[in-house]
């Protein structure tokens, strides 16, 4: 069977069906991983589709890659800060992959923005 592993930088959440971790991610920093290993009877892969969405097993927004990326930068994959679920699956002409296992985070940034700072003698 064709096994994909999708791991998130700085983090290993692997999801299963009974456990699911969670980790929060800086979106303009985290990186989306994954590793291919074909079946003897694979075709070649064209692209890498990473599958994102609010909702696990619901993956609104689709990413692909070439395949020689064995990642994407998450906020590449996502539109935005908030609960975040994805996967990655195979393709060709032929047709796709099944799904990896689904990694679920949470995307948020950090403040940006100009401070001003000032002192004041009494």
């Amino acid at each position: 069977m064709k096994q994909l592993l999708l791991v998130l930088l700085a983090a290993l959440a692997l999801a299963t069906a009974a456990e699911a971790q969670t980790v929060q991610v800086d979106i303009n920093r985290a990186t989306l991983f994954w590793t291919w290993t074909p079946d003897t009877t694979s075709g070649a892969v064209d692209e890498f589709r990473t599958k994102c969405g609010n909702q696990t097993g619901t993956y609104t927004r689709i990413t692909s890659v070439g395949p020689t990326l064995r990642e994407l930068a998450v906020k590449s994959a996502i539109t935005g800060p908030g609960n975040w679920f994805c996967v990655v699956t195979a393709a060709n002409a032929v047709g796709e992959s099944g799904p990896s296992n689904e990694v679920p985070f949470v995307a948020a940034a950090s403040p940006a923005g100009k401070i001003g700072a000032s002192i004041k003698a009494n």
